[in-house]
């Protein structure tokens, strides 16, 4: 299948960029500079376009590494680190990339170009409206020799290809090529080969810190189906939760008419929970017991016992007929007595006993009632 739309822009090492478009395959149009879209007639390139740029051959220096006895890709790395070896500057103002060769009987093609280059030829793209799709060095548009060289024309400047070696600009001198067969490439041959180059590049250098961010299309059907199920989601958790609501009531209501049926036992005329409570402490008040019969004295205790610091409780209970009874402890018996006092100034009533510790401490045993 044919790339539908593309566009393919040399960079010579200097003057303009040449660029053919490409339809369904074929180059329809071609020119000099970057007018493109106005040559074209184009206010922008479709959405679908492919964008190829071909750096300067002499800036990008290509190196066929062989290790056959490696796996391809533990091959293509210790390719890379070869490639970097060898060249001048450090390694970390270099960018390598490496094609995707998985045959280890074939060398890996190793490209590497500075960063700085690198860098400088995305930015002029962006000036110029461009995100290329990928980035094909010159020389690997020429057909690969089998011998001596293959000669031609891309970006306006000779490239020269040979089995492990590529010449570009000044340097395609007779001195270099020696006795080698040079064969010239035809135009057309070169366009066809970065026609399919669009859709399968020997070697992309956008890879790695260079690779092109791939923006995701806005999927209306799938943001439609990501709020259908959220919806679903959320109308199951609903009716998960009201079931277990309706489930708790039903159980409270069971369990109010299972304590109120227990409480008409004791207090035939009650219609509702409220009353039989209600009823149901009136008579233990009356008695003695009850929740008010425990709290009341307690707290009156409590309470007379903060004007007398020296006084302490040492033992507190409650008879089964409401009685509240406690010990207190202080060293004079008059702290005791201003516990008793305050007491029954409280309106309770109490009754003492006083007893006396081996060690000297006073001792009260008091019963406090409402």
């Amino acid at each position: 299948m044919s790339v539908r739309e593309g566009l393919i822009v040399a960079l010579p090492q200097q003057g303009e960029p040449l660029w053919m478009r490409v339809v369904e395959g074929a180059v329809v149009q071609s020119g000099t500079g970057a007018n493109w879209l106005a040559a074209c007639g184009l206010t922008a390139l479709p959405d679908d376009a492919i964008v190829l740029l071909v750096p300067p051959a002499a800036l990008v220096t290509l190196n066929w590494i062989e290790y056959p006895d490696l796996a391809p890709r533990q091959g293509r790395a210790a390719a890379r680190l070869a490639a970097l070896a060898g060249a001048i500057v450090p390694a970390d103002q270099l960018f390598v990339a490496a094609d995707e060769n998985e045959d280890p009987a074939r060398p890996h093609c190793i490209a590497v170009a500075a960063r700085a280059d690198m860098q400088h030829w995305l930015l002029w793209a962006q000036h110029h409206g461009l995100d290329p799709d990928i980035m094909v060095p010159a020389p690997l548009l020429l057909p690969e020799p089998q011998e001596g060289f293959e000669r031609g024309m891309i970006g306006g400047e000779a490239v020269l290809r040979g089995t492990d070696l590529v010449l570009a600009g000044d340097l395609v001198l007779p001195e270099l090529i020696g006795k080698a067969v040079v064969r010239d490439v035809p135009a057309a041959q070169i366009d066809a080969l970065a026609v399919a180059a669009l859709e399968r590049p020997p070697i992309d250098l956008r890879q790695g810190d260079f690779a092109k961010r791939v923006r995701r299309p806005f999927d209306k059907r799938r943001i439609a189906r990501i709020m259908l199920w959220s919806g679903l989601i959320l109308f199951v958790s609903l009716l998960m939760a009201l079931i277990g609501t309706a489930r708790q009531h039903v159980a409270a209501n069971s369990l109010d008419a299972e304590s109120l049926a227990l409480a008409r036992q004791v207090v035939p005329g009650a219609t509702d929970l409220d009353q039989a409570e209600a009823e149901m402490e009136r008579r233990l008040a009356a008695r003695g017991a009850g929740a008010y019969a425990f709290t009341a004295p307690v707290a009156g205790l409590l309470s007379a016992m903060q004007d007398a610091p020296g006084v302490s409780l040492t033992a507190l209970s409650r008879d089964t007929d409401g009685m509240i009874r406690a010990t207190l402890a202080a060293a004079k018996v008059e702290d005791i007595n201003m516990v008793l006092l305050a007491l029954q100034a409280e309106g309770f009533t109490i009754t003492a006993t006083p007893s006396q510790e081996p060690g000297g401490r006073m001792l009260a045993d008091i019963s406090v009632q409402s």
